[in-house]
């Protein structure tokens, strides 16, 4: 019973933002099939995906990623991904320097410092939101913007209702947006 409560809560919260996507002529497609998603990413205008949500690199599954696309007329125009992390008890910092090694092919750590309060807070079951990108034709929509993302923090809660964490890592030219991303707490300089 608890947990249909929370659902319903959930859904809730999300139905305006929904609203707004359709008032601003947007439609949601998440794809089941992941062959579909580099031709989808590319028509964001997103050059590639980055390492850590490649499907080249990493084998997602149904139960542990999905993409989140923003469609106008059948044409795909923004989209975002998320993927469950379940650490259990690894530290958050040492998972961070491990799959970074790999995924980004060094020899050696590429990260040279996370901000103490990442390491020593973040831990358990988390959900990485990423890849994020607008078609330049379409940016500037900000209230849509806040409405997607929030749609596809719902969805993360909807899939994974057992997190410890939702995260992000927002570039410095992005930092004015994060308020409209809806994350609680932030962190400057979380990773270099």
């Amino acid at each position: 019973m608890q947990k249909e409560l929370i659902e319903m809560q959930i859904v809730r919260k999300a139905a305006p933002h929904l609203q707004v996507l359709d008032n601003e002529g947007f439609e949601l497609y998440a794809p089941t099939d992941f062959n579909e998603i580099p031709a989808l990413v590319a028509q964001t205008g997103r050059s590639a995906q980055s390492p850590m949500m490649s499907l080249n690199r990493n084998d997602f599954t149904q139960g542990n990623a999905f993409w989140l696309f923003l469609m106008v007329d059948g044409v795909c125009v923004g989209g975002c991904a998320a993927h469950l992390i379940d650490l259990r008890d690894e530290p958050f910092e040492h998972y961070l320097r491990r799959s970074s090694q790999a995924l980004y092919g060094r020899d050696e750590d590429p990260i040279a410092s996370i901000a103490p309060p990442i390491a020593n807070e973040i831990g358990g079951r988390l959900i990485y939101i990423g890849e994020l990108e607008i078609h330049p034709q379409f940016r500037g929509r900000i209230k849509a913007l806040t409405a997607f993302i929030r749609v596809t923090q719902a969805l993360c809660a909807m899939k994974w209702p057992d997190f410890d964490w939702m995260y992000a890592f927002i570039p410095e030219g992005h930092v004015k947006l994060t308020g409209n991303y809806g994350f609680t707490w932030q962190m400057p300089y979380a990773i270099r």
